[in-house]
């Protein structure tokens, strides 16, 4: 028994067709989104991944701006690259046609692909010019139509992966909530990377330890002076902190570091690493020496040229700073006038030069003018002792001050340039004070003693010296006249003024004078006390300043008194000449044998002292006839006999014979002993000074009993006179008793 199918139109096969390509497309579809979520989710992850890695590499290298943009750009190519590969392959994946679709269904459940090829492919062969060729249009409709109805009955939601879908799903959730519980969790921490890496922010990381190089100018660098050593001075307990808004900024740094938070206590580190680099290439190493709490210095090496450094200490660094190498100001011209007190000429006088050794009276006014090499921003005055004088800007590089001279002063000055903040070495100037003493004043009187004559004349020595100038010279003479028994003693001034020298131009700093006292003008009485006194005023601007010599006192005494008072002191010089005739009169038996050169050299010891005693003889002998002629003791006859018969033979003696003789015992005394004539000369000259020395002490008895004769005779006639007084007295007074006087 047959049953009859009815076989589908051509009609219908293509609205079958159409509907499975529907059912395919849609497929494509959930395909294309199930590959962009998986690409979705590939980005989310490299981008988080890359993310994290550079925030830790940021957190643990801190790299510098151009650092972290070259690590940015490396991270960014790499993931594109990678994304980029994957979403190609995922976009060739989701074009693929509806037979290479239908492939790929066959392979998770076979047979669907035959069954969507067949209603894809058959209805064109009944449709075809040559269909009936090919096959039977009702096999063609029917292998359709089951085809269709197979399809129909099968599930392609249950070939579907919704666990890797829910999966993707998940991951690109945890993708997208990483950042922002970055964000949440550690704010500061996710703003500072993003500032960092998508900004380009120079701000850092949190810090234990942050250094600051102290003496920065604004330009971030060091101004060192040319040729020198330079001193680097960091410190670590952050001390030039400034507050910008929210924000804190660290100078000191050569860059600015701006912070989000200050430190509450920053660390100090234990050590600091510098290096420092040459213009010439050169790197030097070193460890900065720590000079107190937080505070460290190095030493650079005197350099001409620029060069920099980098700081290293714990978990901060810093540099490369610029250490610029300058010529420090100096004083080119220094110029100074001056006023002293009591000037007569107009305005001030310049001195030549201010650098020499200064020297000005008390109250001068000096006028100091600095003048600079460059531009100058100030000019610093130390004054020691004492305050600094008011400093007067000239011009750019000049300035001026004034001040008035009190006491000795040195000057510091310290030049501050314009253009680079650099200091001068400091420049030292020197100002003595000229303290203009009283006049310095001497005076003796040469040649007589404390006692003196009514006739004598007193020669006057005097010197006087002044640092300015003498103005007036004088000799203040007083004279003490004894009273009687009941007058009390009277006192005479005399003033003596003495000439200077009259020259305008040039003042008398030093003069020596001559001046005889003639008492023999009027004789003062017996018993005067005489006083001398030199006075001399000077030329002192502050008012006349006097000086004064020591007292010269002098006692006037009778003739006979201080002649008496001469001869004993004469009779003194005998009896040493005597002791000296004695003493080398006893060496006369030494000499007269061979004595040995012990024995000679004590005879040699022994003419060395008669010689001195000799010579101090005739010396005070000269001294004595000297007193004599200048008090008019004596006779001239007597001063003759004194200076021919005994004072020129004892010089004589001293210069002649005893010289000859010491130098003819010299080699005796040798241990070689000398020769037998040597001998006989030295014998011989000993005797010579023995004969000569009683010569000389037989005219000095004659001339003790010449003066003895003398005094005699002037004792008869002083006798004479007193009879004779007393005649003429007596005579008067019976003359004046003849003759009344009237009324």
């Amino acid at each position: 028994m047959a049953i009859a199918t009815e076989l589908p139109g051509l009609e219908s096969l293509r609205d079958e067709q159409a509907a499975l390509r529907a059912r395919l497309a849609g497929l494509r579809r959930r395909l294309q989104l199930q590959l962009t979520l998986e690409s979705a989710v590939e980005v989310t992850t490299v981008l988080v991944l890359a993310a994290a890695a550079l925030v830790l590499l940021d957190w643990w290298l801190r790299p510098g701006v151009s650092a972290r943009l070259a690590l940015l750009a490396i991270a960014l190519a790499a993931g594109l690259t990678f994304l980029a590969i994957r979403a190609l392959k995922r976009w060739r994946s989701s074009k693929v046609d509806d037979l290479a679709l239908a492939m790929t269904l066959d392979h998770y459940r076979p047979g669907v692909g035959q069954q969507i090829a067949d209603v894809l492919q058959l209805p064109d062969l009944v449709d075809g010019p040559d269909a009936e060729a090919h096959a039977s249009p009702a096999m063609v409709r029917l292998a359709v139509r089951r085809a269709s109805e197979a399809l129909a009955g099968s599930d392609w939601g249950s070939l579907w992966n919704r666990r890797r879908t829910k999966a993707c799903l998940v991951a690109l959730g945890l993708g997208l909530l990483v950042p922002a519980a970055f964000a949440l969790v550690a704010p500061a921490a996710a703003r500072l990377s993003f500032a960092r890496w998508l900004l380009g922010s120079s701000e850092r990381w949190p810090q234990r330890t942050y250094l600051t190089v102290m003496g920065l100018d604004s330009r971030g660098m060091l101004i060192a002076p040319r040729g020198e050593r330079f001193q680097v001075e960091v410190r670590g307990d952050m001390p030039l902190v400034d507050r910008r808004g929210d924000r804190w900024a660290v100078g000191g740094r050569g860059e600015p570091l701006v912070l989000a938070k200050k430190p509450s206590k920053p660390g100090v580190p234990a050590a600091v690493s510098i290096r420092e680099r040459t213009a010439e290439g050169a790197r030097r190493d070193a460890v900065m020496v720590a000079s107190g709490p937080a505070q460290f210095r190095h030493e650079l090496p005197a350099s001409p040229t620029p060069s920099t450094f980098e700081l290293t200490a714990n978990d901060d660094w810093l540099g490369p700073i610029r250490v610029e190498r300058v010529d420090r100001p100096t004083l080119a011209d220094l110029r100074l006038s001056v006023r002293e007190p009591g000037a007569t000429y107009e305005g001030a006088r310049n001195v030549a030069d201010p650098r020499q050794h200064l020297l000005f009276l008390p109250d001068t006014e000096v006028e100091f003018t600095f003048v600079g090499s460059e531009p100058l921003a100030g000019i610093r005055l130390n004054v020691h002792p004492g305050s600094p004088p008011v400093v007067e800007r000239i011009d750019p590089k000049t300035f001026k001050a004034k001040w008035v001279l009190h006491e000795a002063t040195t000057l510091e000055v310290v030049l501050t340039s314009a253009s680079n903040g650099l200091t001068s070495q400091p420049n030292f100037l020197s100002i003595s004070i000229q303290r203009d003493r009283e006049p310095r004043i001497t005076m003796r009187a040469v040649g007589v003693g404390t006692r003196v004559t009514p006739v004598a004349t007193i020669p006057l020595t005097i010197g006087a010296t002044d640092d300015l100038g003498l103005a007036a010279l004088r000799i203040q003479a007083d004279r003490t006249t004894p009273g009687g028994d009941s007058e009390e003693p009277k006192t005479a001034r005399k003033t003596i003024p003495l000439p200077l020298p009259q020259d305008s131009d040039r003042a008398v700093l030093d003069q020596q004078f001559q001046h005889d006292v003639l008492l023999q003008a009027e004789p003062p009485k017996v018993g005067t006390i005489l006083r001398f006194v030199a006075e001399a005023d000077d030329r002192c601007a502050r008012g006349a300043q006097t000086g004064r010599s020591g007292t010269l006192q002098l006692m006037v005494v009778s003739v006979e008194e201080l002649f008496y008072e001469i001869l004993i002191r004469q009779r003194a010089e005998r009896a040493k000449f005597v002791a000296a005739l004695e003493g080398l009169e006893k060496q006369t038996p030494t000499l007269a044998t061979e004595a040995p050169p012990e024995d000679v050299l004590k005879v040699l010891r022994a003419h060395h002292s008669a010689s001195r005693l000799v010579d101090q003889i005739a010396g005070r002998l000269t001294d004595t006839l000297q007193e004599m002629k200048l008090n008019q003791v004596g006779t001239p006859k007597s001063h003759r006999l004194l200076q021919e018969a005994v004072i020129d033979p004892t010089k004589a003696l001293s210069a002649g014979p005893m010289n000859a003789t010491r130098a003819a015992l010299q080699p005796l005394s040798s241990p070689a002993g000398g020769k037998q004539s040597d001998r006989e000369t030295a014998r011989r000259l000993h005797d010579e000074v023995v004969t000569k020395m009683k010569a000389i002490l037989d005219q000095m008895s004659q001339w003790e009993s010449f003066i003895d004769v003398v005094n005699q005779v002037a004792e008869v006639i002083r006798m004479q006179q007193g009879v004779l007084q007393s005649t003429e007295k007596a005579r008067e007074s019976r003359t004046q008793e003849v003759f009344d006087d009237k009324p």
